[in-house]
């Protein structure tokens, strides 16, 4: 009998920096407007030195305040958009796709695809029952309360202190300083 080969499939990790407020309204926040809530150079110097090189999928929205607050697509990274327009995303070398399936399936190849959102591309992969789901979670969690309009959907109950599928790898906490909030580096794997 000959066994087909094996489909690869690259390793989906959802990357995003959150608000941590339980219980006010500004819990789970990642957004304000076209920017972000908090300026946090470590996060920021974080998210480039995982993404580099690799795929980073976002919607449509995301990437115009990408466009709004660095002038332009990230560079040395393959900048992935979700959009039921393409027309509306008119910047060289950008690729469109109209959602995430058809995104991971031009991507197949690559050892890793990172998810950048917005909320609703976070919200599919972190749906279990849609087709993509996050393989790891690289979450920066923001402490303290900011205003903002944009929101990570709710998560707690995937984590496995809560009997969900990801279990905390790694925890790195940075104390507040310089009128900068405190914040952690948490790295959550997902249980198969």
């Amino acid at each position: 009998m000959i066994t087909p080969p094996t489909r690869h499939t690259p390793e989906v990790v959802l990357i995003a920096a959150v608000a941590e407020a339980p219980g006010t309204e500004g819990d789970r926040l990642i957004g304000d407007g076209m920017d972000l809530p908090w300026h946090l150079p470590a996060d920021l110097k974080r998210f480039k030195a995982l993404t580099l090189g690799y795929p980073l999928v976002m919607g449509r929205r995301t990437f115009e305040s990408l466009l709004h607050q660095f002038g332009g697509p990230l560079p040395n990274r393959e900048n992935v958009v979700l959009t039921r327009h393409p027309t509306h995303v008119d910047h060289p070398g950008i690729h469109v796709y109209s959602g995430l399936p058809e995104a991971m399936d031009a991507f197949a190849d690559r050892e890793r695809v990172f998810i950048g959102g917005g909320a609703g591309v976070y919200a599919s992969v972190l749906d279990p029952e849609s087709p993509v789901q996050a393989d790891r979670l690289e979450l920066t969690l923001v402490e303290g309360t900011f205003s903002g309009d944009t929101f990570f959907p709710p998560y707690r109950h995937l984590l496995a202190e809560n009997g969900g599928p990801f279990r905390l790898a790694e925890s790195v906490a940075h104390p507040a300083e310089a009128g900068r909030p405190a914040f952690r580096f948490e790295t959550f794997v997902r249980d198969r």
